[in-house]
């Protein structure tokens, strides 16, 4: 089910109402879990059947991580889900490539892939489970008893799909607390919900038109369209996914449920590091905790590079199963390997001009890495990376105008919008404005609203 469709308006409505019509606690989170199994099941049922299995499976090993406190148990746990999630996403990936090996060597042997489908948002909620037993192992959160607690945690359909990933420490204790019904949050909580809306219809969706035509027609683009497609993506994705997380918290907020801010205004950074820490900051953060740190961090001299580099592409290879991803997660840690060495992050400037450069500098390097994350794989990247740089074979484009009118107005006004989503910026605009403002986005929601466009963040 997608948020930008009326199935979910519907159901959100209906939950909402029931949720604040009861005063038992339980049976709140029981209307939570249910429209979260609902709004999971909706686009594909078997993958619901292995969500609840998944489900009550990491509920058995938290009981056993936290009755046993042995390490084989808690790596069992880990390898489990790791196990999990490699079939569904890499198994298919691991067996073309041992098929490639075979054949250069002169094999002519044929691997049957497995059968299988990519269960919606397995990757999200996977780094979910193993981030709440890693928690838990280190003594850094309770067991959670209760089984329908624990469900919710996991699948609140705010953030079940594609984040943010909430830390056990995070939700859990907001779950145990009946709450009351708070007017400005939820206020807040819808502006939020619309101000994500419009990003995603009417940036994304838009933009996502040209940047399809683009990358799936590279040989014919000029140098030009070529260009503005790359800056095309770099904001389609931010606004799709951006939008996505603002939707997320404000959906969270209507339930009077607090959920992490996601974004931070990435392309404002001065720093791939700096990016990090405003993009997809759940997911920087939990690699950071559970991966980078553990493996030694900055404890060493060298350590830090081999550590960033590492961490990167394994966070390339979380993103999709293949190459194309390897080389996104590898060129972003030596980068920020680069960086580290010439502490670029650490030079700053109050000369506006300085900081400008450097935040156009970073935009580009994040720009061109995109190409392999958006490219179907590592040939179409290469073609692109061709028409960025190579004249044209012809010149067929189509309705420029409106994609660099996109691009411009979205990079003009995307800083002041998204200030309005942080902290109590919005909260803080006269009733007047509030609602005036609200009633801007939602009309241009309604006149985009053709498109229903998945979310690009779906697939992993």
């Amino acid at each position: 089910m997608l948020f930008n469709s009326l199935t979910f308006i519907v159901l959100h409505s209906i939950a909402l109402v029931l949720y604040w019509s009861l005063s038992n606690q339980k049976m709140r989170l029981l209307v939570l879990l249910i429209s979260s199994f609902v709004f999971y099941g909706w686009f594909y049922w078997p993958g619901l059947v292995l969500l609840a299995i998944t489900i009550l499976i990491n509920y058995g090993l938290s009981w056993g991580v936290d009755v046993y406190r042995k390490k084989w148990f808690f790596v069992l746990s880990v390898v489990l889900n790791l196990c999990n999630l490699s079939w569904f996403k890499y198994s298919g990936f691991l067996i073309e490539n041992i098929e490639q090996a075979l054949h250069f060597f002169g094999s002519t042997v044929t691997l049957s892939k497995p059968n299988y489908w990519l269960p919606l948002g397995i990757s999200f909620y996977t780094f979910q489970f193993l981030g709440y037993l890693i928690d838990l192992y280190r003594g850094e959160v309770k067991h959670e008893r209760s089984l329908l607690n624990f469900a919710v945690f996991k699948c609140l359909y705010a953030q079940l799909i594609a984040g943010p990933i909430v830390r056990a420490s995070e939700l859990l204790p907001q779950l145990n607390i009946k709450a009351k019904f708070d007017s400005t949050a939820f206020q807040k909580g819808f502006f939020l919900m619309v101000g994500g809306l419009f990003i995603k219809i009417c940036v994304a969706d838009i933009l996502s038109q040209f940047v399809d035509y683009g990358f799936g027609n590279a040989t014919e683009l000029s140098t030009l369209h070529a260009w503005l497609t790359l800056y095309g993506f770099s904001f389609q994705i931010l606004s799709d996914f951006w939008g996505y997380s603002t939707i997320a918290v404000g959906v969270g907020l209507m339930y009077g449920i607090t959920l992490p801010e996601n974004f931070n205004l990435p392309y404002t950074a001065i720093s791939l590091q700096d990016f990090w820490r405003r993009w997809h900051i759940t997911l920087s953060v939990w690699f950071r905790d559970y991966l980078y740190i553990p493996l030694g961090g900055n404890r060493t001299q060298h350590g830090p590079y081999k550590n960033m580099i590492i961490t990167m592409t394994i966070a390339g290879i979380w993103h999709g199963a293949g190459w194309n991803f390897v080389i996104w997660g590898l060129g972003h840690g030596v980068f920020l390997a680069i960086e580290r060495g010439f502490n670029f992050q650490k030079l700053n400037s109050a000369n506006k001009w300085v900081k400008l450069g450097r935040t156009f500098i970073i935009f580009n390097v994040v720009s061109l890495l995109w190409v392999f994350f958006r490219a179907v794989d590592f040939n179409q990247a290469v073609l692109f990376l061709e028409a960025l740089s190579l004249p044209p074979y012809s010149a067929k484009t189509s309705h420029q105008e409106t994609l660099i009118i996109t691009i411009l107005l979205f990079s003009l006004f995307h800083k002041r919008l998204g200030r309005l989503f942080v902290g109590d910026n919005f909260t803080a605009l006269s009733l007047r404005k509030q609602i005036g403002l609200t009633a801007i986005l939602l009309l241009l929601i309604f006149a985009y609203a053709d498109a229903h466009l998945d979310f690009i963040y779906f697939v992993f």
